[in-house]
């Protein structure tokens, strides 16, 4: 476990997951994502029957897609960015999907939803129009493209340590060349330079140069004295 994990520690401590260009990029991705989401769905509905009786979409009809395809936009992208599986990551991002189709149906289904053309929305309204699968499939495409076109640049053309990591295990290298393997797990363990670990070390560091400096001021003036006093000694007995 410590030999996987060894490559994204190494991409923390160069700061690789904050610095400028990441925040900017992620930014960037998610002032993306929101026009794709909100243009690509008034296109779609804006004048068009999106029901086989002709009925078009109201604003709750059109919100919910919307929102229907933020969760699975979000969703799919944090997918994309995990680099392991574990039965937690699939519990909490397939089930943020599911747990707003169950909100949907629940909402749906209560009396206050009627004051708010919602009644229903999902098994009567939403769901018998395939436009609204087409749809939420669709933009969770458009926004997801991007970010995989550039997560696949990355791992072919400028890989990070983790990716090195999991390339070796997956084809067995660890085990095939000894030797590559110990060069690269060296190379991910390096001396961490931000975060809390990092100022707490640079403060012990600090006060255990500041007493030995002091106390390497204390054995020189000592060293000074004790030679005083014994010149002193020397010219008494000289002069008895």
């Amino acid at each position: 476990m410590h030999n996987a994990v060894s490559g994204p520690i190494s991409a923390r401590t160069k700061n690789l997951f904050f610095d400028w260009y990441r925040i900017f990029g992620w930014m960037g991705n998610g002032l993306y994502t929101s026009l794709i989401i909100f243009y690509l769905n008034i296109i779609i509905f804006y004048d068009q029957a999106f029901r086989a009786g002709g009925q078009t979409a109201d604003m709750t009809a059109v919100g919910t897609v919307m929102f229907t395809c933020i969760i699975w936009a979000v969703n799919c992208q944090i997918a994309l960015t995990m680099s392991h599986f574990t039965w937690i990551q699939h519990l909490f991002v397939w089930g943020s999907v599911t747990t707003w189709y169950v909100f949907l149906v629940f909402y749906g289904e209560l009396s206050s939803a009627l004051d708010e053309n919602a009644f229903k929305i999902l098994t009567e309204v939403l769901a018998p129009a395939p436009i609204y699968w087409i749809t939420t499939l669709l933009v969770t495409i458009a926004c997801n493209l991007p970010y995989l076109a550039h997560i696949s640049f990355q791992r072919s053309f400028n890989p990070m340590d983790h990716h090195i990591i999991q390339e070796i295990k997956y084809y067995r290298k660890d085990i095939e060349d000894r030797h590559m393997w110990k060069r690269e797990r060296s190379k991910a363990r390096q001396e961490t330079k931000i975060g809390l670990t990092a100022r707490v070390d640079a403060k012990i560091r600090i006060i255990t140069s500041f007493k030995k400096s002091s106390t390497t001021g204390k054995t020189s003036r000592i060293d000074i004295c004790g030679n005083e006093s014994g010149r002193r000694q020397d010219r008494k007995q000289r002069s008895g």
